[in-house]
C-alpha cells in the first residue's frame, strides 16, 4: 500500500526544524495559533504545537501570522507586529489587569515594531532594564513570550506604578487612561510620549475591530479574573494573586518575585565565607540566569559579572529578582546616581552617624555596596555582600560603623 504524503505536515515540520537550527531569523517561534475545531485532530495526530487556552502548558502562548492587510494609521511592519503578538498581549492583560492596546502600542514605539536590536537579539520589546545613562543594561529574555511578560512584571513589581493607580479603573480597561497613569508615574521622559502612544492605540483599535478581537473592556467582561487580579495587585506589594485565574495559562515565572529584600538576599548568599569567588549558590545562579545576567555577560572579559561575584551585581540581582525594583542598575556607578534620584528610596543617613538600620537597607559608597540583613537567628543584623574577584555572595559580614578603607556609606531604604 502506498503511503500518502501529507504536505501540510511536512511544511510544519520543516518550519519547526528551520526554527530550531536558527535558519528562520524573523520572529521565529515554533508555536501556532489555536486551530479550528475541524483541524484539532490534524494538529494533535501530527504533533504540531498550538496554543490551547484551556491547557496546562503555561508557557505556550499563541503567536499569530500576518494577513498582509494593513489598517489605517499603521505601516506594514506595525500591522504584522500586532498580528503576531496579539494573543500574547491579550493573555497577559487578563492575568495582570493591564489594557493590551497600550502595551501593544508601547511595543511598537519602543522596539520599532519588533525590529530593534534589543527586540531581535534579546527578546526585549520594551527596553526593560535600560536607562538613558546605560541603555546597554537592557535585560535579555529567553523567548518572545518572556520578553512580553517582562513588561507586565515590571509594572506589577514597581511600587510607583501601583501608587499611581494603574491597577484601578479606569486604567484597567481604558488604554488611554492607563497611558496617562504610567506617564505620570515616570515611565518615559519624552514629553510627547502620551500623544505618540495614543495615536498608535487608535490605529490598533482599528485593527482590532477589523479582526474581531476583544477590546480590554470586553475582555474584562468575558474574563472577570482580569479585574480580580488587578484589584489584588493594587492592594499588594508586588505579590501575585493567590490562585489567580489566567487567560490561557499561568505565568512562566516560577521563582523570585517574593517582594522581600531581606529574604532574597539571604537565599542568594552563602551563610559563611568558605566558598570561593567562582562558587555562587544554586539560588543565586538561578537568579542570574532568570534575569539574563549570566548569559548576557558570559563572554565579557570581566567574568565576575556573569557569575555575580561583584558587589554591585549582587545587590542589583537581589533588588530585581525579589521584584522590589526591576529597574535597579547593574553597576555601582549607576547605583550611586540612581538611589538619591529615585522617589522610591528614602535616604537614611551615613553609616558613621549610627543610623537606625532595618533589614533590606542598602549601604553604598564609591567603592562598595551591600545589604543589611536580619540573620537566621531572627535577632542579629548582618551584611549580605559579594566582593569583586575576592568572594562570592555571603551573609557572614558583621555590622560595623563604616568600611575603613572605602569611607562611610550612604544608607537608602526602599519605601
Amino acid at each position: 500500500m502506498k503511503r500518502i504524503i501529507n504536505t501540510k505536515v511536512i511544511l510544519y515540520k520543516i518550519a519547526s526544524f528551520l526554527c530550531a537550527i536558527g535558519l528562520v531569523l524573523s520572529n521565529c517561534v515554533p508555536v501556532f495559533a489555536q486551530p479550528s475545531d475541524s483541524m484539532l485532530d490534524f494538529f494533535n495526530e501530527n504533533n504540531i504545537p498550538y496554543w490551547n487556552p484551556t491547557g496546562t502548558d503555561s508557557c505556550t502562548i499563541g503567536v499569530g501570522s500576518y494577513d498582509g492587510i494593513i489598517s489605517a494609521g499603521l505601516s506594514t511592519t506595525q500591522a504584522a507586529f500586532i498580528d503576531q503578538y496579539h494573543d500574547i498581549a491579550q493573555q497577559l492583560s487578563v492575568e495582570y489587569g493591564i489594557p493590551w492596546e497600550t502595551v501593544m502600542a508601547q511595543g511598537i514605539l519602543e522596539s520599532a515594531a519588533g525590529t530593534s536590536s534589543f527586540a531581535v537579539n534579546r527578546n526585549n520589546f520594551f527596553g526593560i532594564g535600560a536607562f538613558d545613562s546605560n541603555p546597554n543594561n537592557a535585560f535579555s529574555y529567553a523567548t518572545p513570550e518572556e520578553g512580553w511578560r517582562g513588561y507586565y512584571e515590571n509594572i506589577r513589581k514597581t511600587s510607583t506604578y501601583r501608587n499611581h493607580g494603574v491597577f484601578k479603573e479606569p486604567n484597567i480597561t481604558d488604554p488611554y487612561a492607563y497611558t496617562e497613569a504610567i506617564k505620570a508615574a515616570g515611565y518615559a521622559t519624552d514629553p510627547n510620549y502620551v500623544t505618540k502612544v495614543h495615536q498608535l492605540i487608535a490605529a490598533i483599535e482599528n485593527r482590532s475591530q477589523e479582526k474581531g478581537w476583544l477590546s480590554s473592556a470586553e475582555l474584562a467582561v468575558r474574563y472577570p479574573a482580569m479585574l480580580t487580579n488587578a484589584a489584588q495587585y493594587a492592594a499588594s506589594a508586588g505579590e501575585a494573586p493567590a490562585g489567580s485565574v489566567s487567560y490561557g495559562g499561568g505565568a512562566c515565572i516560577t521563582s523570585g518575585g517574593n517582594g522581600d529584600i531581606n529574604q532574597t538576599a539571604l537565599e542568594l548568599s552563602w551563610p559563611d565565607r568558605s566558598h570561593n569567588v567562582r562558587d555562587p549558590n544554586e539560588a543565586y545562579k538561578a537568579a542570574l540566569s532568570s534575569l539574563g545576567i549570566s548569559s548576557t555577560y558570559a563572554n565579557n572579559p570581566d567574568w565576575s559579572i556573569a557569575i555575580g561575584s561583584s558587589c554591585d551585581v549582587f545587590v542589583s540581582t537581589v533588588m530585581q529578582y525579589s521584584g522590589v525594583d526591576p529597574n535597579y542598575p547593574l553597576f555601582l556607578r549607576g547605583q550611586i546616581t540612581y538611589l538619591p534620584n529615585n522617589p522610591d528610596y528614602q535616604y537614611i543617613g551615613r553609616s558613621d552617624q549610627n543610623p537606625d538600620y532595618q533589614p533590606g537597607d542598602i549601604r553604598v559608597n564609591r567603592a562598595h555596596t551591600e545589604i543589611v540583613v536580619l540573620l537566621e537567628d531572627g535577632q542579629t543584623l548582618g551584611i549580605a555582600s559579594a566582593s569583586h574577584q575576592d568572594r562570592t555572595a555571603d551573609h557572614a559580614g558583621r555590622m560595623y560603623v563604616y568600611h575603613e578603607t572605602a569611607g562611610a556609606y550612604d544608607i537608602y531604604r526602599h519605601k
